[in-house]
C-alpha cells in the first residue's frame, strides 16, 4: 500500500509538472517553437533553423491592420534578402487564403501558410497570450524569440535591423539597463567619472551588442568634455585596435559616425571631426570584411569624399555599386552620382578660378 501510494504521488506530481509547462507562457528569450504547417501557399518549405532570422507573423484576409503589414513586411524582406525569412501564418481555409495571396500578386512577396487545424498558433500566439492580429514573433540566429508584438510598431523594424547585424541580445539590455540609465543621468551633470566607469560596464557586458553604446562614450568625450585627445585615443587605441579590431560593422559605425555626426561640426571655427581616425576606422573595416564587400567600400568611399578626395571616393563608390546585391543597387548609384557631381562642380570652380 505504501509503494502504490508512492507510486501514485509520483504520478501525480510528473502530470501536474507537465501540465505546469505546457501552460508557461512563450516569451522572449524562450526558444522558438516549431511550425507545423498544412499548406505552403507560397514559398518554399522551411523549418525553424539556427543561422537565419525568422518572422512568424499571424494574419488573416479579413484583418485591415494586417493588410497594412503585408508590404512593409514585404519590403523588409526584399530588403535583407534570404538572410531574413517571413512566414505568414493564416488559420483559414486554403481557397480563401490562396486566392488572397493571388490578388495581392509582388505586393506579398514572403512565405504565406495555412496552419494545420491551428496548431501553429496554439503553439505560438495563445501560448504567447496575445488577441489581437497582427502579431509578429522574431527569431534570431541561434532559434530564440527575441520580439513579440505587432510587426507595425516602430520597435519591430529596430530589433529587425539590430538582430540582422547580431546587436541584439533582451537579456543583456535588460541587465544594461539600470548602468545605461545612470550613465547618461551622470553625463547629464557633468559627473564625468561615474559616467565613464558605468558606459564601460555596459559595453563590458558585449561590446558587439554595445558597440552603440561606445560610441555614445565617444561622443560624451569629445562633444561634452571637449577633449578631443581623450576621445580619439580611445577611438583609436581601444576601438578600432582592441574592441571592435575584427567588428567591421562596428568599425564602419564608427568611421561614419566621425564623418556624420552633426555634433562634432557644429561650430564652424572648432570642427571636431577627426578624419584621419575616420579613415582608419574605414580602412580597418575593408581588411576585415574584404574587398568585395560593397558596405565597407562605400563606407571608405564616404570618408574619402568628405576629406575632399572626390576621385579616391568615386573610385570606390564605382566598385561598391558593381559589387553590392541588385536590391541595393539604386542607393549606391544615388550616392555615387552625388560624388561625381560634386567633382564636376570642383573642377568647374577650379577653371573658373584660373
Amino acid at each position: 500500500m505504501k509503494f502504490r501510494h508512492i507510486l501514485t504521488v509520483a504520478l501525480c506530481l510528473t502530470i501536474a509538472s507537465t501540465a505546469f509547462g505546457q501552460r508557461q507562457k512563450l516569451k522572449v528569450g524562450d526558444s522558438a517553437p516549431g511550425l507545423d504547417i498544412a499548406t505552403w501557399v507560397k514559398g518554399d518549405k522551411i523549418s525553424i533553423e539556427s543561422g537565419k532570422v525568422f518572422v512568424v507573423e499571424f494574419w488573416a484576409t479579413w484583418c485591415a491592420p494586417c493588410r497594412k503589414s503585408i508590404p512593409h513586411l514585404t519590403e523588409l524582406q526584399e530588403n535583407y534578402g534570404d538572410d531574413l525569412v517571413i512566414i505568414g501564418v493564416s488559420d483559414e481555409e486554403e481557397s480563401v487564403v490562396r486566392k488572397f495571396v493571388k490578388a495581392q500578386g509582388k505586393k506579398m512577396n514572403y512565405r504565406v501558410v495555412v496552419d494545420r487545424r491551428k496548431g501553429t498558433k496554439r503553439a505560438w500566439f495563445s501560448r504567447a497570450g496575445l488577441k489581437g492580429i497582427p502579431a509578429a514573433f522574431i527569431v534570431d540566429r541561434k532559434g530564440k524569440i527575441v520580439f513579440i508584438g505587432n510587426p507595425l510598431e516602430d520597435k519591430f523594424d529596430s530589433v529587425i535591423a539590430k538582430v540582422m547585424k547580431g546587436r541584439y541580445n533582451p537579456k543583456l539590455m535588460k541587465q544594461a539597463k539600470p548602468l545605461l540609465d545612470a550613465a547618461r543621468r551622470n553625463r547629464k551633470v557633468k559627473n564625468w567619472r561615474m559616467a565613464k566607469i558605468q558606459y564601460d560596464e555596459v559595453i563590458a557586458l558585449s561590446n558587439r551588442v554595445f558597440a552603440e553604446v561606445a560610441i555614445e562614450k565617444l561622443e560624451m568625450l569629445l562633444v561634452d568634455m571637449d577633449d578631443q585627445e581623450k576621445a580619439y585615443d580611445y577611438a583609436e587605441d581601444e576601438m578600432i585596435r582592441k574592441m571592435y579590431g575584427s567588428d567591421a560593422g562596428a568599425l564602419q559605425m564608427l568611421a561614419k559616425d566621425i564623418t556624420l555626426n552633426p555634433k562634432y561640426s557644429t561650430n564652424p571655427d572648432k570642427d571636431l571631426r577627426d578624419l584621419d581616425i575616420a579613415l582608419d576606422a574605414a580602412k580597418a573595416s575593408l581588411r576585415v570584411a574584404g574587398d568585395k564587400n560593397p558596405v565597407a567600400l562605400s563606407t571608405l568611399a564616404l570618408v574619402h569624399f568628405h576629406r575632399q578626395e572626390l576621385k579616391k571616393a568615386i573610385d570606390l563608390q564605382t566598385d561598391a555599386y558593381f559589387i553590392a546585391d541588385t536590391r541595393h543597387k539604386p542607393e549606391y548609384k544615388r550616392v555615387l552620382d552625388t560624388y561625381q557631381q560634386a567633382a564636376k562642380r570642383s573642377a568647374s570652380i577650379s577653371i573658373k578660378s584660373n
